[in-house]
């Protein structure tokens, strides 16, 4: 029985990437964002659809196989990023992580809370969750839509910095929610327990992974193969020696490591580049597409029409709020900041960690708040559904309309 349950999720897994590079496909094919595929994909294939996988498929496995999945994304996202580049756009960049989170997490908190009638516990714990944008779904939006170097930037490092800090900031409001004992100061201990030791972790593994590649000598004929090896290792090393210390401090290690690696003068480092985006693409198809496929209608139809008011105000109030609030005074033209406003899509990091807290919830919630779980997955995943499929279907005839892609300036 074991061998044939093995076979069959072995089998189930070579389909989902065989799936994964078929949507890749046909997102080029079409130049469409290739994360509306995986999501249809997903929908198609699981209990909503044809129900080729059941809900309990990988199990207990899931938030391993998401969590190492997440940190090789990270680590190719801050390793292709220009440290020139993120100069140029570092003051809108700084006021997008800081001014415009602080507005994305209470204006959605709040927005949850009165609208859903949400506990403020499980209120703000969606609110961190959806500070998140993440260079899961905002690299592939531009790579169909050519915008202006500091556009492209700005958007792909307040992914890459909020998935970051979007993932500590929940783990430490839900530890908060369960241990019911800490005081102020305790939660900002613990947000930088784990960026502290995420940040370390990174620095002391990019440092092993620079001295190979740079102080040993590796023969010619695999000195490419080993470069690219070591920059995987790297990745992942990293992130599961610093989760092992501290929960969510493994993508921080993952991000660190990544930038840099990615900062400093590697052999083979375009080589190493490419294989990782190689990489990056399988695990990101496998991953979005798995999600979606656990994806439950129910839970979501049960939000009704105020699950649909959250969304809209989320997309067309918070979000223009926080890029226009963080933009002010700054180069971009205003067709640019309205681009910015419209792309704002969220990705892995809210599904995967809601997809674990919402187990966790489900054991471990307040006795005045049974239904946190179902709301928590609910909320998060209708409006990872709705911008996705809105922001990353439109993006490229919005961009088209306001003008601000490259080729039309």
């Amino acid at each position: 029985m074991s061998i044939h349950v093995s076979l069959d999720v072995v089998a189930l897994i070579a389909a989902i990437v065989g799936l994964g590079v078929a949507a890749q496909f046909l997102a080029a094919k079409y130049r469409v964002p290739s994360v509306l595929f995986f999501i249809f994909t997903g929908v198609a294939i699981g209990p909503e659809g044809l129900e080729l996988i059941p809900p309990d498929v990988v199990g207990d496995a899931l938030s391993t196989i998401v969590g190492v999945s997440v940190a090789i994304i990270i680590f190719e996202g801050t390793f292709r990023l220009e440290y020139g580049a993120i100069r140029e756009a570092s003051k809108v960049v700084s006021r997008m992580i800081t001014i415009g989170a602080v507005i994305a997490f209470v204006g959605t908190s709040l927005t949850v809370g009165l609208l859903l009638g949400a506990s403020w516990d499980i209120a703000f714990l969606v609110g961190a969750l959806l500070v998140a944008t993440g260079p899961t779904v905002i690299a592939p939006i531009l790579a169909v839509v050519p915008v202006r170097e500091e556009v492209a930037t700005t958007l792909e490092v307040e992914g890459i910095v909020n998935d970051v800090t979007a993932a500590v900031l929940a783990v430490v409001l839900f530890k908060a929610m369960t241990a019911r004992h800490l005081s102020p100061g305790g939660y900002v201990w613990l947000f930088v327990q784990r960026l502290a030791t995420g940040v370390i972790v990174g620095l002391v593994v990019a440092g092993v992974v620079w001295y190979l590649l740079t102080q040993v000598e590796h023969p010619p004929e695999t000195a490419p193969q080993t470069a690219r090896l070591l920059a995987l290792a790297g990745a992942v090393v990293a992130f599961a020696a610093a989760d092992s210390v501290f929960s969510e401090a493994g993508i921080v290690a993952a991000a660190t490591a990544g930038f840099t690696l990615g900062s400093l003068e590697l052999p083979d480092q375009e080589e190493i580049l490419q294989f990782i985006r190689d990489v990056t693409f399988l695990v990101l198809s496998f991953v979005f597409i798995t999600l979606a496929a656990l994806l439950e209608f129910a839970e979501l139809l049960a939000l009704g029409v105020a699950g649909l008011a959250v969304v809209a105000v989320l997309m067309v109030v918070i979000r223009p709020l926080a890029v226009f609030v963080s933009t002010a005074g700054v180069s971009f033209t205003t067709s640019e900041r309205a681009f910015m406003s419209f792309v704002g899509p969220r990705g892995i990091i809210p599904a995967s960690v809601a997809t674990l807290f919402a187990v966790r919830l489900r054991t471990e919630a307040p006795p005045s708040d049974p239904s946190g779980a179902h709301l928590l997955l609910g909320t998060v995943f209708l409006v990872i559904l709705v911008t996705v499929v809105v922001e990353a279907g439109f993006a490229r005839p919005v961009a088209s309309m306001l003008g601000v892609t490259e080729s039309e300036r």
